[in-house]
């Protein structure tokens, strides 16, 4: 079923107003976090892809569901790269990771997140290479036990068929905001540089392939959210019974032999 995007109201929290950003927050605890770096997409799509589908994505689920869509961070995408690959990728391609700093700096700012009132929060990689993939289960895995936030990873390879700035990433993106797109700039040496094949050419892209995996992501973490919410739910009824039987022990305390 397609999902209605509500515009009007608010969902960028560097856009709220004040007060604003803390009552959204109290009256829906979500929080989505769009990451990624900057790298080479072929000669049609920014360098800044990644973290731009990831954000607008983010802001469709926010707008269909719920929550607070935190300012996207293009600087969290690893690629464990040796010298030679980074040379060429950074060096001439012009590709920025930061495999040293990433996880803590994003442990940091769900840290902060966590504080604000922040219950679950999506933190939704546009950038997914393995070791990508690797360090936000880590991440999540992390903050499993934390009293407050329940981290949900997410990527789109975990629901659907992933690419680099092939049908898939161009066709969200001729969805997402089609003026970023410029299909007239892709050439052959776009296909040698990325080894797109006939079956995930970019040139196969539509806005309507890219409508339907948005949808698919917006059900998707519709789902985990609605998952997410009901155990922190019962997490917290929990470990009110806990403190509530500690204290009533305390209060009254048993002896044995009394009748």
């Amino acid at each position: 079923m397609p999902h209605k995007k509500r515009y009007e109201r608010t969902v960028q929290y560097e856009l709220m107003m004040g007060r604003q950003a803390t009552e959204n927050i109290r009256s829906f605890p979500v929080g989505y976090l769009p990451i990624g770096c900057l790298e080479r997409h072929g000669d049609h799509l920014p360098m800044g892809l990644d973290v731009i589908k990831a954000h607008k994505v983010c802001c469709a689920v926010a707008q269909a569901i719920g929550g607070i869509v935190f300012p996207p961070h293009y600087y969290t995408g690893i690629h464990k790269m040796s010298d030679e690959q980074i040379a060429k990728y950074t060096g001439e391609w012009g590709n920025i990771y930061t495999d040293r700093t990433a996880k803590d700096n994003l442990a940091d700012i769900i840290c902060q997140i966590a504080i604000t009132g922040v219950k679950v929060l999506v933190l939704y990689s546009g950038h997914y290479p393995g070791c990508q993939i690797e360090m936000i289960k880590e991440i999540s895995k992390d903050f499993r036990g934390h009293p407050s936030i329940t981290v949900i990873p997410f990527c789109e390879p975990m629901i659907m068929e992933g690419d680099h700035a092939g049908i898939s990433e161009t066709s969200f993106l001729l969805y997402l905001d089609k003026e970023l797109v410029d299909m007239t700039r892709i050439s052959e040496v776009n296909y040698k540089d990325h080894g797109w094949q006939a079956d995930n050419s970019p040139e196969r892209a539509s806005r309507t392939k890219g409508k339907r995996d948005v949808d698919l992501v917006i059900a998707h973490l519709k789902g985990e959210i609605e998952k997410a919410m009901n155990e922190r739910r019962r997490y917290k009824a929990t470990n009110e019974c806990t403190v509530s039987s500690q204290t009533l022990r305390t209060v009254i305390p048993f002896k044995g032999g009394e009748s």
